[in-house]
């Protein structure tokens, strides 16, 4: 059993089962905070610090842009709040997930009770779709044993009608005779696709967007966008969409933060942000991106 404390501060923790989180969360009704909060993350790798005293909210229904260069802590931040970052990390702060009607610590929960949410009540898809798909399991397998892993004795049959339906929300060709192919036949597009499927199968309440765009041409970098904003608004997700492209992200988040070296330095509405940035960070991201007005004559904004 266990007996550690895993609440909001100030609520009384009582034995529990690990393996139960629905059971972990009742009991406490008048949390009104944010769906996600996080409150002065910091994540060290020994002597590096990957994030210094993030802090940031997530409505329910909202869709969060995380912007900033590659190395400035978006990935931590976003492993971070799903525990897989690697052992060696040391993580301080919290990160309060509001679940059925109680707030918990994810940072002090225990690995059983972390797994009841993870991939169930807040999924993630994951760059590089082709290194995240295992290339010796068929797509459909991958997609089932999504919905199998959070389902109690879950059929075979059920599950693969699952994936098939999953598969067809995100408009995959004829997926039922596609359920058996593997990640090599699909191409870029529809790998990420099959990435989208997997993290919505069991319908979570937030979706972890990690450079869902990445080495994505221009026209199905277009698809993927219309196709998330699709699904969000359908089901009614709130999306953290974690991207280095400023231009993105100003097409599918209604609130940006924008981080710099593990900091959260500016935050938004995204329109705001975009058209009056107030951190000279900010300002240096949008001059870096090369425009139609863009003087050739002068060379791009250095960070």
């Amino acid at each position: 059993m266990y007996t550690g404390n895993a609440l909001v501060p100030g609520i009384k923790a009582v034995p529990r089962d690990p393996g139960c989180v629905r059971r972990m969360l009742i009991g406490y009704d008048d949390f009104m905070g944010p769906l996600l909060e996080i409150r002065d993350l910091r994540v060290r790798f020994g002597a590096t610090e990957a994030v210094r005293g993030a802090s940031l909210k997530i409505e329910e229904g909202e869709v969060l842009g995380l912007v900033g260069e590659s190395g400035s802590g978006k990935s931590a931040t976003a492993l971070a709040i799903l525990g897989l970052l690697a052992s060696t990390a040391r993580i301080e702060g919290q990160i309060l997930w509001s679940g059925e009607n109680q707030a918990v610590d994810l940072v002090r929960l225990p690995p059983g009770a972390l797994r009841q949410i993870r991939g169930r009540a807040i999924a993630m898809i994951f760059q590089e779709p082709m290194t995240a798909l295992n290339p010796v399991m068929s797509i459909g397998r991958q997609v089932a044993e999504c919905a199998a892993a959070h389902a109690t004795r879950l059929p075979a049959k059920e599950a693969r009608r699952r994936a098939i339906a999953a598969l067809e929300a995100v408009a995959i060709p004829d997926a039922a005779r596609r359920y058996g192919d593997y990640p090599h036949q699909f191409s870029g597009g529809q790998r990420q696709r099959i990435l989208i499927a997997m993290a919505l199968i069991n319908r979570p309440r937030l979706l972890i967007a990690d450079e869902p765009t990445t080495a994505l041409d221009v026209t199905v970098q277009a698809q993927i966008l219309k196709l998330l904003a699709d699904l969000q608004r359908e089901h009614g997700l709130a999306m953290l969409f974690i991207s280095h492209d400023l231009a993105v992200v100003g097409q599918v988040a209604g609130r940006v933060a924008v981080m710099r070296a593990g900091q959260i330095v500016e935050t938004g509405a995204t329109h705001d942000v975009l058209a009056h940035p107030q951190h000279t960070y900010t300002r240096s991201l949008l001059a870096a991106v090369p425009t139609m007005k863009t003087d050739r004559e002068k060379p791009l904004a250095v960070l």
